[in-house]
C-alpha cells in the first residue's frame, strides 16, 4: 500500500463505481478443465486451448467440458461464441461465491469501469449492485439526476425503458441506462421498505464532477463534501484534497463537516491520506485482516493540518467502504461526531487484477477493521452517534453539533 502501484489497484469500491458497478463473475482468464489431450480442441470454428485440470479441491470440473461439449452437439444454434461462453462460465464460477464484491469484468466493462473513476461522464449518476438475480440502486450521487428523481439506496431496478432486466447483469444494466446527455430513460423500480412499485423518468445529463467540494456555512463554519475517494489516480485525488486543506486554512476555519453521504468508496491510499490531517500522528487509521488472519495496521505518518479544527461527519445508507473507514476512524478516537443514518457496511478490499485478455478480477482479498477491531459488515455498519432520518436536518445538526464543540 505504500507503493504507487500497489494504492492503483487496491481499490474500496462499494465502491462501488458511478453507473457501472459491481458483481459480474471470476477468472477463468484460460480454459483450465478436463481436456483429453494437451493440443487445441476445434469446436464449431473456435479452438479451446490451456492447461489440462480434471479436478481442484477434489471436484470434478469435466462437467463444465461436458455442458460444453452438449452445447456444442446439441444447441439448436450452430453459431456459437466460445469467447462468451468462456466469459459466461467465469461469471457463473464466481457467482458460486455469492460475494456480492467480487466480480469478473470483461474488457469492455474493465474500461467502462476505470473510466468510471473519473469525475466526468453522462448518465443518471448513481452506483449499482448486483442482488442474485436484480441490479440494485446503491448510492445515488448527491445532485444528480437519479437523486433528483427520488432513487433510493436499495431500490430494484425491474425494467429499463420497457425492458425486463431481471436476470440481466448489473453491466448490461448499467449499459442500457446510460446514454447521450438531454436523452430520457424509463425505470420501473421496486422498493423493499414499502412494497412499492413504481416509474420514473430520468433525463440523462452530463455529469462533470470535482469529488471535493468546499461550502462556507457562515459565521467562520465549512462543509467538505466528498462525492468519493477516486480520481483518475491517487495522486490526482490526493492533490484535490491538498488544494481544499490549503484553501481552508487560508479561511481560520471555526468547525468544518465533512459530508460523506452517498459516497461509494474509493482508493485506499487516499482515504488514509485524508485521515492524516485530522488524527495525530502514530494513531491507528484501520487495519487489514487475509484470510489467514494476518494483520496488518496502518496508522498516520505525517503531522496533520486540522487536528485542532472540530469535526462533524454526516454519514447515510449510502455511505460505503472507504467512506465507512473515513467515518469509523474518527468515532473510534472520540475525533469527531457522526450524524446521520447507518452506512452501507462494506468493510471489505478488493484486489484489480488484470488478466492475459485485458479482463480483470475484483477479488476481494481481506477485510478492514475499524481502530476499535470492528469488521464493518451489512449487519454491523456504521452507527451514528446522533442518528438523524431527514436529509435537511443532517445538515442542520451536524452544524449545531459544531457549536458544541
Amino acid at each position: 500500500m505504500d507503493s504507487q502501484t500497489k494504492a492503483a489497484t487496491k481499490v474500496m469500491i462499494g465502491f462501488f463505481l458511478i453507473v457501472i458497478f459491481f458483481l459480474g463473475g471470476f477468472f477463468l482468464g484460460r480454459i483450465d478443465l478436463q481436456q483429453s489431450s494437451s493440443q487445441p480442441r476445434n469446436t464449431g470454428g473456435y479452438n479451446l486451448s490451456g492447461d489440462i485440470k480434471d479436478q481442484h479441491q477434489n471436484v470434478d470440473v469435466g462437467l463444465l467440458w461436458e455442458v460444453w461439449d452438449m452445447i456444442d452437439s446439441e444447441y439448436i444454434d450452430k453459431d456459437v461464441d466460445g469467447q462468451q461462453l468462456l466469459y459466461g462460465a467465469a461469471r457463473g464460477l464466481v457467482s458460486g461465491l455469492d460475494d456480492r464484491y467480487t466480480a469478473f469484468l470483461s474488457p469492455e466493462e474493465t474500461s467502462q469501469y476505470l473510466s468510471s473513476n473519473k469525475g466526468e461522464f453522462e448518465g443518471i449518476g448513481t452506483t449499482l449492485r448486483q442482488e442474485g438475480e436484480f441490479t440494485v440502486v446503491e448510492s445515488p450521487i448527491d445532485g444528480s439526476p437519479a437523486q433528483k428523481a427520488g432513487l433510493q439506496p436499495g431500490d430494484l431496478i425491474l425494467e429499463v425503458d420497457g425492458t425486463d432486466v431481471q436476470g440481466k447483469t448489473v453491466y448490461e444494466v448499467a449499459a442500457s441506462i446510460r446514454g447521450e446527455a438531454g436523452s430520457d430513460v424509463v425505470l420501473a423500480l421496486f422498493r423493499p421498505e414499502n412494497s412499492e412499485r413504481y416509474e420514473v423518468t430520468i433525463t440523462r445529463e452530463k455529469i462533470d464532477l470535482d469529488n471535493i467540494m468546499l461550502e462556507d456555512l457562515g459565521d467562520g463554519y465549512y462543509k467538505i463534501k466528498i462525492y468519493k475517494f477516486t480520481e483518475e489516480s491517487v495522486e490526482a485525488f490526493n492533490s484535490q484534497w491538498d488544494a481544499i486543506v490549503t484553501e481552508l486554512k487560508g479561511k481560520n476555519p471555526k468547525g468544518v463537516v465533512v459530508d460523506v453521504r452517498n459516497n461509494p468508496g474509493g482508493y485506499v491510499s487516499s482515504v488514509e491520506y485524508v485521515l492524516g490531517d485530522f488524527l495525530e500522528q502514530g494513531k491507528l487509521i484501520f487495519s487489514e485482516e487475509d484470510r489467514n488472519g494476518n494483520k496488518v495496521e496502518h496508522t498516520v505518518r505525517r503531522q496533520g493540518r486540522l487536528l485542532d479544527v472540530p469535526v462533524t461527519v454526516i454519514t447515510n445508507e449510502g455511505s460505503a467502504s472507504a467512506s465507512e473507514i473515513f467515518a469509523g476512524a474518527l468515532q473510534d478516537h472520540d475525533r469527531a461526531t457522526i450524524i446521520g443514518t447507518k452506512t452501507v457496511g462494506k468493510g471489505v478490499e478488493q484486489r484489480l487484477i488484470t488478466l492475459s485478455d485485458g479482463s480483470t478480477l475484483q477479488l476481494v482479498f481481506q477485510k478492514w477493521l475499524t481502530p476499535s477491531g470492528k469488521n464493518i459488515t451489512a449487519e454491523d455498519p456504521i452507527v451514528p452517534d446522533i442518528e438523524v432520518e431527514e436529509y435537511e436536518e443532517q445538515d442542520s445538526r451536524a452544524l449545531a453539533e459544531l457549536g458544541k464543540q
